[in-house]
């Protein structure tokens, strides 16, 4: 008797979130917009295998409204794809619509509802987007309306930007944290500095610098699209500062910030593995100097006192001996390292690190299936062959991904920990 009722405990929130998640969000069949859809039929777990803790959680994300855009935006057709809170969870609605800046979304059951997401194109699941094609994005109330620009070649938001999040959620969360001047290296769509604009905790006006060596990045990121918000938490200002060129220079030259982030290249290339040395990446994912240049600069002192240093790097990129050897410095300076997320996610090996999942990339011996102490933490070291997941269940069922996990890091320096020099390898 008791575990039926913990069942229909758990089925009955979650019936109540599908049949009214439009009408929380602010928008309802009434004032949708009325487009012709030629969509797939729905893809979504039924009610009752989804009735589950993890699934009742994305009702959670339902209490976040939706951005508002400039009013002149319209948009006929577009899918909504929304994250929910710990970024576990993907429900996509194809036939959702903007209308006078006013985003609207299909008042019933997300067309794809991913309970594992792992990809931001589960086209398994019957979802899949290119960086072209446009699509409302939302995670805890912040959004865009993104379509990369034409010549465009920076990444579209990925799995990856919804890690990052959800990790500065969680420094966001610490007692005492407050940002003044943040700056998101690489910006590429621009997701996670207006995620960070929106939410980072400080009194007064807070700066946020975006930089990417794309012009196209730049040209998105002041588009009405991208929708800069000009209050953040607690109702504070926020100043834009959008540019196009070298972060690594740019940081040199200023890098009097208390707040960066960044979702960097993190696909080593085999000389950082095998030898330790930089090499000139063949694709624009390849290769870990960026990274390496901002842990440098953490272990020089460069970056303002109390600064946080949010990194998404993966399991992939714990292969490079000089990312091992900067971590391992972090420790012995006495900088703080703290993990704020730790997933795995798959790899599309065969598009993205030379096609077939370099062996160099993959774990080996106890990397396999034991966490490896690197400075003042343990991770997983290395990827995983499609089939064999370090997770396992349904994952070891797709033969189309590798694995590797993904840590978002945040380092920071206290008061009392001097700063150093770097050493060579």
């Amino acid at each position: 008797g008791s575990s039926i009722l913990q069942h229909l405990q758990l089925f009955l929130p979650l019936v109540m979130f599908c049949g009214s998640c439009c009408k929380l969000f602010g928008a309802s069949s009434a004032n949708s917009v009325d487009v012709e859809s030629d969509a797939p039929e729905s893809t979504a777990p039924s009610l009752v295998v989804a009735a589950s803790p993890d699934a009742v959680a994305c009702g959670h994300a339902s209490k976040y409204p939706f951005e508002q855009f400039a009013p002149s935006m319209n948009v006929r057709e577009l899918p909504i794809v929304l994250f929910n809170d710990d970024a576990s969870q993907q429900l996509v609605w194809y036939n959702g619509g903007i209308k006078a800046g006013i985003v609207h979304c299909p008042d019933d059951e997300p067309d794809v509802w991913s309970r594992d997401a792992v990809v931001m194109s589960p086209a398994y699941l019957g979802f899949a987007i290119e960086p072209y094609e446009q699509r409302y994005l939302h995670y805890k109330g912040v959004g865009i309306m993104f379509s990369r620009p034409h010549r465009g070649k920076f990444m579209q938001p990925s799995i990856d930007t919804m890690l990052v999040c959800y990790g500065l959620d969680q420094l966001f969360q610490s007692k005492g944290c407050s940002f003044g001047r943040a700056i998101d290296i690489g910006m590429g769509s621009g997701f996670i500095g207006k995620f960070a604009a929106a939410k980072a905790p400080g009194k007064g006006r807070l700066a946020i610098t975006l930089v990417d060596v794309d012009p196209a990045a730049e040209e998105y990121c002041r588009s009405d699209g991208f929708g800069a918000t000009v209050r953040g938490a607690g109702g504070r200002e926020v100043e834009w500062s959008c540019q196009t060129g070298d972060a690594s220079a740019l940081l040199q030259a200023d890098s009097d910030f208390d707040l960066l982030i960044s979702n960097p290249p993190y696909i080593p290339t085999r000389e950082e593995v095998e030898e330790g040395t930089s090499a000139a990446p063949s694709n624009f994912w390849e290769g870990c100097g960026l990274l390496v240049h901002m842990l440098e600069l953490m272990l020089e002192g460069r970056y303002r006192m109390g600064a946080h240093l949010v990194v998404m790097v993966t399991s992939l990129t714990l292969k490079a001996k000089r990312v091992q050897a900067l971590l391992a410095q972090v420790a012995v300076q006495g900088l703080q390292v703290r993990v704020l997320v730790e997933r795995e996610i798959a790899w599309k090996a065969w598009y993205a690190g030379s096609g077939r999942g370099p062996t160099y990339l993959l774990a080996h011996g106890t990397e396999n299936d034991e966490r490896q102490r690197l400075g003042s933490c343990e991770y997983f070291v290395g990827a995983m062959r499609p089939g064999d997941s370090r997770k396992g269940g349904d994952r070891d069922r797709r033969s189309d991904y590798h694995w590797h996990v993904a840590y978002v890091l945040d380092i920071s320096r206290p008061d009392s920990a001097p700063a150093g020099t770097t050493e060579p390898l």
